[in-house]
């Protein structure tokens, strides 16, 4: 028809010349055009399709003319006119934006992060704009926010408000959610009230959500869920995962994208090492905040967003703190709604008994109406948890007796807090057992706040509540949560108690447990060393001695570990018993010595029995009987059973992410292993993001610096060398070996081993005089600490064989490989990947050095 014809470009809507179409959605085209009166200017025409005109897709429409007409700010495209075409279907003229969507923008002109939340807060403010003007947007993505430049300066502009909502009334008759079953919006940038078809009730923190999203993909370059995943099943498996599943943090979606992470942070001007550090921690709780599932745990309003922003740019306390409790209690509850099941009801019983006797210890020395509520409180609550038709039939486990007992505590001793107390400390005390750190932390820190402030901090109890909290974040890996507690309580006990109390004591080794764990160990060798001229000889020493054990083998120092490990073996069984919970870590820990040590089979030995006693004592998902088997794992890889190696390390990190979080100390440490097991096998890009987030886990956890954020760096940098980026290895080399000599020590381990990868790298780089340097203080340096068998030492004279071999010194490099292969061939036998790498080197220096028959008679052990 004509009417079709004068609507395509060339052709005219009233006074206006199309030149060319812009864009079709579903019911209108948009059409770049020029105007040339009063004004000559180009603008964007925007016209429903033919066929389209019923009544709602008008309605639609109408409501975006209308919105777009009441909103003027710079960020966001005006209109001009407005008309009907000679058919009577409904346009407008609005401003042309002569720009990219702001994400493929922020990356054509690389812009840093900071460049970007720049533009970001620019956005937020045009849309605290429209929601001032009662509009919601309902569909806020990089395609609806287009950038231009105007001289240096880049302007987002906000367009389509096609399925806009008012706020207060209809922008028309009819304001529609859905049409055709089909949800109005963009999936990925949907808030889970927007996704709920049957709620109308949507406001402008909707318009929140999908900020948050936007603002997660201009920091990693991706979207928070996979859009093949997210789209695969059809309508109601989208809503279900925006209702009911968290986002991954940006910083783990990109350190899981191996080699397309490194091109997003090269969009970023920077490197994926840098962008992980960089989102992770304060930076990545923005977006989040802003994707609560819950939009009362959201931003108020797109300016407190945009502020939040400011504050993270100037250095302030952001408003998105992490979490708290209250909110992860919430979702903690949402995700168990099932009771656990699988442990036998005489277990549950004797957890039972332990709640009992407290209360009934209490209710002893309450008055009458207190032990009334305690009474009441056993009857109705905790014994119920043992009524199967109240469980629904369900096994009986210790779970179900703790949950129980503490999701009816609430209100019920309002008049009695010392009562709810030591309810809440037993609970709290008995979740920990079980590894449940969330729940453990919730109890034992409300009994401790009861505690002080209806008591004086010179009460002892009160104090040994305190440390026994900062065990909890101990365990939990939060080491500054649990350094504070152990502080303050060693102070309170050495005032009240004395120095060699007892108590006092047990803070002070807590506090040089702690100091450890980050790695400051002249703290932690001044208070080991102090406690123990205290307890040596007394019957304190015996506790102690585990610790002692530990901390010998972090410091490097195997023979004096050794010896107090090899006393702790012997009397902790006699102690405690064979299956307390010091006893059995007191046996991973000897066998993590003994793997260190190079001393395999006693290694293997102590921790199958400690796995196997984790397992049966304490459950396989328990915390401890995790890092048993990453423990495991480690060895195995030593051990060169890759395949064993690699089924242990992936067993602990999937459960880890699932019972303990990514942000703790056993999640890191297994994708270290994953990752390491997979530089050696040449899988580099499995490796490099499995590396990257165990790095961002140590660093978030223990801080910048710490011992074992150096470790898995070094490893990142053997990685790095072994890809030919030698500049940024070399880097990260000499800042890690730099921390390790002034953290660590020139003789630990660790910086051994980082002393010995630099001058790999510099072998390769053929910088052979800085390499002889430094292969020789890293092998006086293991041989001083080892001796000349263990696998350490072995290595650093494989290495120096090869770097002989390179300079085409032959005769001393045959003398190093030799020895270094059959050091292998007898310690870690002759079928290790090390021992073959010896064979090969042996046989390629024959080659190299004019030997055919020498290379043969190598070659035969090849094929034996």
């Amino acid at each position: 028809s004509l009417e079709e014809i004068m609507e395509k470009p060339g052709g005219r809507i009233g006074r206006y010349k199309l030149l060319s179409l812009l864009g079709e959605g579903g019911m209108g085209m948009v059409y770049l055009a020029e105007q040339v009166e009063p004004i000559r200017r180009q603008v964007a025409l925007k016209v429903i399709k033919p066929g389209m005109d019923s009544a709602r897709v008008i309605a639609r429409f109408e409501t975006e003319r209308q919105a777009l007409a009441l909103l003027d700010h710079p960020n966001i495209a005006s209109v001009h006119d407005a008309g009907t075409t000679e058919a009577g279907r409904p346009y407008f003229v609005m401003e042309y934006v002569e720009g990219a969507p702001i994400t493929q923008y922020c990356d054509e002109q690389m812009l840093t992060i900071q460049e970007r939340l720049r533009l970001f807060q620019q956005v937020c403010d045009a849309v605290q704009h429209a929601h001032q003007k009662g509009i919601i947007h309902r569909d806020l993505k990089p395609s609806n926010i287009l950038v231009a430049a105007e001289g240096d300066k880049a302007i987002p502009k906000i367009i389509d408000f096609g399925v806009a909502k008012a706020v207060s009334q209809p922008l028309t008759e009819q304001t529609l959610f859905t049409e055709d079953s089909q949800l109005l919006g963009t999936p990925e940038y949907m808030s889970p009230e927007q996704a709920d078809m049957a709620n109308e009730d949507i406001d402008t923190r909707s318009d929140i959500y999908s900020l948050g999203v936007l603002l997660y993909v201009l920091l990693a370059g991706i979207l928070p869920y996979d859009s093949h995943t997210f789209r695969q099943g059809g309508i109601e498996h989208i809503r279900k995962i925006i209702r009911e599943t968290d986002p991954k943090t940006p910083s783990t979606r990109l350190t899981r994208l191996g080699e397309q992470a490194r091109e997003l942070a090269e969009s970023r001007r920077t490197e994926v090492v840098a962008l992980a550090k960089c989102l992770h921690h304060e930076l990545e709780w923005i977006p989040l905040k802003a994707m609560r599932k819950d939009r009362a745990d959201r931003y108020r309003s797109a300016s407190e967003l945009a502020d939040d922003i400011e504050n993270y740019l100037r250095g302030n306390p952001l408003i998105a703190g992490p979490p708290g409790t209250g909110y992860k209690l919430r979702k903690f509850v949402w995700r168990n709604r099932a009771l656990v099941v699988g442990t036998a009801a005489v277990i549950a019983v004797l957890i039972l008994g332990i709640v009992v006797s407290t209360l009934f210890a209490v209710k002893a020395s309450l008055a009458r109406v207190e032990a009334q509520e305690l009474s009441d409180y056993l009857r109705f609550s905790v014994l119920e948890s043992l009524d199967p038709f109240k469980v629904g039939g369900r096994q009986i486990t210790i779970r179900t007796i703790l949950d129980g007992a503490a999701n009816d505590l609430q209100g019920k001793f309002q008049n009695t807090p010392m009562a709810e107390a030591e309810i809440r400390h037993t609970i709290g005390f008995a979740y920990w057992s079980l590894g449940l750190y969330e729940q453990a932390e919730f109890h034992s820190k409300r009994a401790l706040e009861i505690r002080q402030s209806h008591l004086s901090d010179a009460d002892p109890n009160t104090l040994q509540w305190m440390n026994e909290l900062g065990w909890v974040y101990h365990h939990w890996s939060r080491y500054q949560e649990a350094e504070q507690l152990f502080a303050e309580a060693l102070q309170g006990r050495r005032r009240v108690l004395g120095e060699k109390h007892w108590d006092t004591l047990d803070s002070m080794g807590s506090l040089a447990v702690v100091y450890c764990m980050q790695g400051r160990f002249d703290e932690g060798e001044q208070l080991s060393t102090k406690f123990m001229e205290v307890v040596r000889g007394t019957e304190s020493e015996v506790y102690f001695l585990g610790r002692l054990a530990w901390a010998y083998r972090l410091w490097g120092r195997y023979r004096e570990a050794e010896r107090s490990a090899l006393i702790a073996l012997d009397s902790y069984p006699r102690e405690y018993g064979n299956t307390h919970y010091f006893t059995l870590q007191n046996i991973r820990w000897a066998g993590e010595l003994y793997w260190e040590m190079g001393r395999f089979d006693e290694s293997d030995k102590l921790l199958y029995e400690a796995l196997n006693s984790w397992s049966e004592a304490w459950g396989e998902e328990h915390p401890e009987t995790l890092l048993t088997l990453m423990a495991l794992g480690w060895l195995r890889y030593s051990q060169g059973r890759y395949d064993e190696a690699q089924s242990l390390f992936d067993k602990t990190a999937k459960t880890a992410h699932r019972v303990v979080g990514e942000a703790h100390f056993v999640t890191a440490k297994s994708m270290q292993g994953l990752g390491t097991l997979y530089l050696s096998q040449g899988r580099h890009d499995e490796a490099e993001p499995l590396l990257t987030a165990a790095l961002a886990i140590a660093n978030n956890i223990l801080g910048e610096n710490n011992w074992h954020a150096l470790h898995i760096v070094n490893t990142l940098s053997k990685l790095y060398t072994a890809q030919g980026h030698f500049v940024a290895a070399e880097q990260h080399y000499l800042e890690t070996l730099k921390a390790q000599r002034h953290i660590l020590g020139n003789e630990h381990p660790h910086t051994l081993a980082s002393i010995n990868d630099l001058a790999v790298l510099y072998t390769r780089q053929q910088q052979y005089e800085e390499a002889t340097t430094l292969f020789k203080e890293a092998l006086e340096g293991r041989q001083h600490k080892w001796g000349d068998n263990h696998p350490a030492t072995l290595e650093s004279m494989h290495e120096i064989g090869i770097l002989y071999l390179e300079q085409g010194q032959y005769d001393k490099a045959e003398t190093r490989l030799i020895n270094a292969y059959n050091g292998r061939a007898d310690k870690i036998g002759p079928e290790h990947p090390h021992t073959r790498d010896s064979l090969n080197s042996i046989i390629r220096l024959y080659e190299a050095w004019g030997k055919p028959a020498k290379a043969k008679e190598w070659q035969a052990k090849q094929r034996n």
